[in-house]
Protein backbone atom coordinates (compact mmCIF):
# COMPACT_ATOMS: atom_id res chain seq x y z
CA UNK A 1 0.00 0.00 0.00
CA UNK A 2 1.29 3.51 -0.91
CA UNK A 3 2.12 5.51 2.07
CA UNK A 4 2.49 9.59 2.53
CA UNK A 5 4.06 11.29 5.85
CA UNK A 6 3.75 13.45 8.73
CA UNK A 7 5.99 14.97 10.80
CA UNK A 8 3.24 15.48 13.52
CA UNK A 9 0.27 14.40 14.86
CA UNK A 10 -2.50 17.01 13.42
CA UNK A 11 -5.86 17.73 14.45
CA UNK A 12 -6.74 17.17 10.91
CA UNK A 13 -5.34 13.37 11.08
CA UNK A 14 -7.76 12.42 14.27
CA UNK A 15 -10.74 10.37 14.36
CA UNK A 16 -13.89 10.96 16.46
CA UNK A 17 -11.96 8.89 19.57
CA UNK A 18 -9.11 11.44 19.16
CA UNK A 19 -6.90 8.66 17.55
CA UNK A 20 -5.02 9.43 14.79
CA UNK A 21 -6.23 7.60 11.29
CA UNK A 22 -4.41 4.61 9.87
CA UNK A 23 -5.03 4.77 6.42
CA UNK A 24 -6.83 7.66 4.31
CA UNK A 25 -7.95 7.62 0.43
CA UNK A 26 -6.80 10.23 -1.88
CA UNK A 27 -9.74 11.90 -3.03
CA UNK A 28 -8.26 14.84 -4.95
CA UNK A 29 -5.29 16.63 -6.30
CA UNK A 30 -4.47 20.55 -6.90
CA UNK A 31 -1.54 22.86 -7.62
CA UNK A 32 -1.63 26.24 -5.31
CA UNK A 33 0.14 28.72 -4.82
CA UNK A 34 1.26 29.51 -0.65
CA UNK A 35 0.84 33.14 -1.14
CA UNK A 36 -2.69 32.89 -2.56
CA UNK A 37 -3.66 30.82 0.35
CA UNK A 38 -5.81 32.17 3.00
CA UNK A 39 -3.89 32.33 5.99
CA UNK A 40 -6.65 30.58 8.17
CA UNK A 41 -6.02 27.78 5.92
CA UNK A 42 -2.58 27.72 6.24
CA UNK A 43 -3.16 27.42 9.86
CA UNK A 44 -5.52 24.59 9.56
CA UNK A 45 -3.37 22.99 7.40
CA UNK A 46 -0.41 23.11 9.66
CA UNK A 47 -2.31 23.04 13.21
CA UNK A 48 -1.58 27.09 13.72
CA UNK A 49 1.85 26.50 12.51
CA UNK A 50 3.52 23.56 13.95
CA UNK A 51 5.39 22.69 10.65
CA UNK A 52 6.45 25.98 8.80
CA UNK A 53 5.61 26.78 4.99
CA UNK A 54 7.49 28.96 2.80
CA UNK A 55 5.70 32.58 2.34
CA UNK A 56 5.04 31.63 -1.62
CA UNK A 57 5.63 28.41 -3.57
CA UNK A 58 4.31 26.13 -5.94
CA UNK A 59 2.70 23.38 -3.50
CA UNK A 60 -0.07 20.46 -3.99
CA UNK A 61 -3.01 20.53 -1.98
CA UNK A 62 -4.19 16.92 -1.68
CA UNK A 63 -7.80 15.83 0.02
CA UNK A 64 -8.08 12.87 1.87
CA UNK A 65 -10.99 11.24 2.97
CA UNK A 66 -10.81 9.37 6.49
CA UNK A 67 -11.82 6.32 7.38
CA UNK A 68 -15.38 6.34 9.25
CA UNK A 69 -16.92 4.08 11.58
CA UNK A 70 -20.15 2.48 10.55
CA UNK A 71 -22.06 4.04 13.21
CA UNK A 72 -20.73 7.18 12.18
CA UNK A 73 -22.71 9.01 9.52
CA UNK A 74 -20.79 11.68 8.82
CA UNK A 75 -17.36 11.46 6.29
CA UNK A 76 -14.03 12.99 7.21
CA UNK A 77 -12.27 14.89 5.15
CA UNK A 78 -8.63 16.34 5.34
CA UNK A 79 -6.03 18.69 3.37
CA UNK A 80 -2.21 18.11 3.54
CA UNK A 81 -0.09 20.09 1.65
CA UNK A 82 3.21 18.70 -0.62
CA UNK A 83 5.73 20.57 -2.27
CA UNK A 84 5.08 21.11 -6.32
CA UNK A 85 7.28 18.94 -8.50
CA UNK A 86 6.27 17.64 -12.39
CA UNK A 87 6.60 14.19 -10.58
CA UNK A 88 4.85 14.69 -7.77
CA UNK A 89 1.77 15.85 -9.31
CA UNK A 90 2.17 13.13 -11.57
CA UNK A 91 2.40 10.81 -8.87
CA UNK A 92 -0.41 11.88 -7.19
CA UNK A 93 -2.67 12.31 -10.00
CA UNK A 94 -1.94 8.22 -10.51
CA UNK A 95 -2.88 7.40 -7.33
CA UNK A 96 -6.21 9.13 -6.60
CA UNK A 97 -9.12 6.62 -4.96
CA UNK A 98 -5.74 4.62 -3.73
CA UNK A 99 -6.09 4.57 -0.11
CA UNK A 100 -2.29 5.35 2.17
CA UNK A 101 -0.84 4.07 4.70
CA UNK A 102 -0.13 7.34 6.84
CA UNK A 103 3.15 6.98 8.62
CA UNK A 104 3.99 9.31 11.77
CA UNK A 105 7.79 10.44 11.70
CA UNK A 106 6.92 11.80 15.26
CA UNK A 107 4.43 10.67 18.04
CA UNK A 108 4.78 13.80 19.89
CA UNK A 109 2.62 16.54 19.24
Amino acid sequence: MTQIKFSHIYQKLLDSHNDAVDTATLLHVNIIELSEAHQSFIAYDTDDGKYKLPDKGKYLMLLFLKPHESYVTDKNIFTTLRRYTPEKHRYYMEQRDKVFNIVLESKGN
